[in-house]
C-alpha cells in the first residue's frame, strides 16, 4: 500500500483502480487541534477508515492520524484537509494539506 505523509502536500499521486493508499499526518488533539477532511475525493476515492495513534512516551505529545483510501474509479480527486480547533473561526486553519489523486483505469 502506498504511504503518503505531509511531504506530499501540494503534490500529485497516481494510482490504479482498486489500489489503496494511506495518508498519515501528525496531530496533537490535546492542544485542541485536529485534522478535518474538507474534501474526501468522492466519488473517485472511497474512505475506508481513519484512526489516531498516540505516540509512545510523554502524555500529550501527540501522534499520527491515518486515513485509508481506495481508488474506486478512474478520474481525478482532490483531497483537502485543514488542521484547526473545532471552536475556531472558519478560515482559521493552522495548517492545510492538499493532494491531487489521479486514478488510471
Amino acid at each position: 500500500m502506498q504511504q503518503v505523509d505531509e511531504t506530499w502536500n501540494g503534490r500529485q499521486l497516481e494510482v490504479g483502480v482498486g489500489q489503496r493508499f494511506e495518508l498519515a499526518l501528525p496531530e496533537n488533539p490535546t492542544t485542541g487541534f485536529r485534522w478535518a477532511l474538507e474534501s474526501k475525493g468522492e466519488p473517485v476515492l472511497v474512505l475506508l477508515g481513519d484512526a489516531f495513534a498516540p505516540s509512545a512516551g510523554t502524555p500529550g505529545a501527540g501522534g499520527i492520524h491515518r486515513w485509508e483510501f481506495e481508488a474506486s474509479r478512474a478520474g481525478s480527486a482532490d483531497l483537502r484537509l485543514t488542521y484547526r480547533r473545532p471552536w475556531g473561526q472558519a478560515g482559521e486553519a493552522a495548517r492545510t494539506f492538499a493532494l491531487l489523486v489521479v486514478v488510471a483505469g
